[in-house]
């Protein structure tokens, strides 16, 4: 039963992650270059595009997986009970590997520096980033006193891995804000920088509302946790999604060479 769950599971998420990898319609490229105040030219036009495809495509399986996990019951077995995975939280697993995915793709190669790196992230954004990894420091805190004071129970790895993934979140903001800027026209170098302060600004938010949906029920336990923390949750999910979505614009200056 729990080998027939998993490959459901698997399976469910290999076909999200299809289903979505296809071609991104154009209203999705505009609407995108309209929030980041970024206009879309045919140099533009196909870096907007392959960040939005992938992001699309690893985020979609995330949340998939996240469903699946959820409705399959896996919490009934002892190896994954109380995994930190529902649709929110797969989702945003989602949002570090498609990152990790933009980062293998676009690490290498010749780029170049500016005296000054852009401000990719509102000061908002900032807050909310550096909020997550004092939440996710709670939860390895609070995870640890609970083995100190009671012993290795079941869920216990898991709640580490979820108190590690919003640091994991400050490691790629700080990736993507130290990453060379390629060498390339003005308006190449605004789109790129426009893909990279969108996923810096769902990094920093969603890190946050992440730490709190796994800190919170841990740590009050329904049912005289469950409607604070649906309210908490839910209050947190909409400032976080203002934030994260809120046009930030970036000024762009012309990059120098990187020295030979």
């Amino acid at each position: 039963m729990v080998t027939l769950s998993i490959f459901t599971a698997v399976a469910l998420t290999v076909i999200g992650a299809l289903r979505w990898s296809g071609k991104v319609h154009p209203h999705r490229v505009a609407l995108f270059a309209r929030r980041q105040e970024l206009a879309v030219t045919p140099a533009t036009e196909p870096i907007v595009h392959d960040y939005l495809r992938i992001t699309r495509m690893v985020r979609s399986a995330g949340l998939v997986a996240g469903l699946a996990f959820t409705t399959l019951g896996f919490n009934s077995y002892l190896f994954l009970a109380s995994t930190p995975l529902d649709a929110f939280t797969g989702w945003f697993l989602g949002v570090i590997g498609a990152e990790l995915v933009l980062a293998r793709r676009h690490g290498s190669g010749p780029g170049a520096t500016t005296d000054r790196l852009p401000a990719l992230l509102s000061p908002p954004a900032s807050w909310f980033l550096y909020a997550g990894v004092t939440l996710g420091g709670m939860i390895l805190l609070l995870g640890a006193v609970d083995l100190a004071l009671g012993g290795p129970r079941p869920g216990q790895l898991w709640l580490g891995f979820g108190g590690l993934v919003p640091v994991c979140a400050l490691l790629l903001v700080r990736s993507l804000r130290r990453r060379p800027i390629p060498v390339a026209s003005a308006e190449v170098v605004a789109a790129v920088l426009a893909t990279r302060s969108r996923s810096t600004h769902v990094l920093a938010t969603g890190g946050a509302v992440f730490a709190l949906d796994i800190l919170w029920p841990d740590s009050f336990p329904p049912p005289s946790g469950s409607l604070p923390a649906d309210l908490l949750l839910s209050a947190a999910a909409i400032a976080a999604l203002i934030v994260g979505t809120h046009p930030w614009a970036i000024t762009v200056t012309a990059p120098a060479p990187t020295p030979p």
